[in-house]
Formats: C-alpha cells, sequence, structure tokens
C-alpha cells in the first residue's frame, strides 16, 4: 500500500493567509474495507450457492417447490446481507473527502467516484466544538494506530464530519488545531 493513499500523518495544507485544506482520498481504508468485502462475499455467495443449487429442483413437484422456498426464505437474508457489506466496503474504499476551514466556516465535499455528492458548510460562529471520535469501521486489527475522525458539533446539535482516518492522536490534536484556528501558523 503506497504512502499516497493512506492518509497516516497530515493531510492538511495551508493553502493561503488563514486558510486550511484537507483531502482525504480515495482508498485511504483499504486495510478495512478488504477484510469486510471479502467477509461480504462470503457471506453472500455460499447461500446465494445453495438456493442456486437448489432451483432445479423446482420443478420436480409441490413437495419440492415448498421446501425450496422455505429454505431459500431462510438463506435469502444472508445473500442481501453479504451484499450489504460489499457495498459498504466498496464506498469505503471509492469515498473522498475535501475540507477547507477558513475564519468564516468550514465547507466539506464529499465525492464517491470522483463525482460530487455532498457539500456542506457550516459557519464558524455556528461551531460549537470540534470533537474526536474513534469510528470502529475503520480501526484495522493489523493496523499500526488508532484512525480518528473529526466532526464540527453545532448549536443545533448536527455533527459534520471535517476530518477522517487521520493515523494517530499526535497527527489528530495537529489536525484538530488547524481545523478550530486555520489562522494559525505552523
Amino acid at each position: 500500500m503506497g504512502e499516497g493513499r493512506e492518509v497516516r500523518e497530515d493531510p492538511a495544507r495551508l493553502t493561503g493567509p488563514g486558510v486550511v485544506e484537507l483531502y482525504f482520498p480515495p482508498l485511504r481504508s483499504s486495510a478495512a474495507a478488504l477484510p469486510l468485502a471479502l467477509f461480504g462475499a462470503i457471506a453472500a455467495g455460499v447461500p446465494g450457492a445453495v438456493i442456486a443449487s437448489l432451483l432445479p429442483s423446482l420443478v420436480a413437484n409441490a413437495g419440492s417447490l415448498l421446501a425450496t422456498v422455505l429454505i431459500a426464505s431462510f438463506v435469502l437474508p444472508f445473500v442481501v446481507f453479504g451484499a450489504i457489506l460489499v457495498v459498504i466496503a466498496i464506498y469505503m474504499l471509492a469515498n473522498a473527502l475535501h475540507v477547507r476551514a477558513d475564519a468564516s466556516g468550514i465547507e466539506t465535499t464529499r465525492l464517491v467516484f470522483g463525482a460530487i455528492v455532498r457539500r456542506r458548510r457550516v459557519a464558524r460562529s455556528d461551531i460549537q466544538s470540534i470533537e474526536p471520535q474513534l469510528p470502529a469501521r475503520y480501526q484495522s486489527l493489523f493496523g499500526t494506530g488508532a484512525a480518528y475522525h473529526l466532526y464540527a458539533r453545532t448549536a443545533d446539535g448536527r455533527r459534520v464530519v471535517v476530518a477522517e482516518t487521520i493515523r494517530g492522536e499526535e497527527a489528530m490534536e495537529r489536525v484538530k488545531a488547524l481545523i478550530e484556528n486555520p489562522g494559525r501558523s505552523e
């Protein structure tokens, strides 16, 4: 896995006086997404193969039809569950986040496969705090450290993601300080 793909320490750039930009690229969470996709494929594939093997017996007689429908109705939720896990893993691999923080506020842009799917803007006056979180889905048994997300908590209780998959507490604290005070020079 290349260094350029994974956000290990510092995704922040000072792009002008009082402006901080952060970019969290696609494929940054492959260590968590690939095992999830593999598990989902197995969870969908094995029961799917069982259902497919029972399909020829549908034409045998009414008893076989009833047995096949009952077995398929029990196994089908596993196929759906596995497919959902694969979709989540693809999203984890394909999404990117661009954040721009300045004195007036924070603007986030979520991209999936390079297409903008969501933009959010939070005025600086609406932000009560920037809070770290350790989401379980981005932790890996094989990873070297915790992966933090940062959320802006607004006065009306909304949470807006402003940074994700930052490796290590020290890097998270540095990025948090830059977002909280983008005018600070380092």
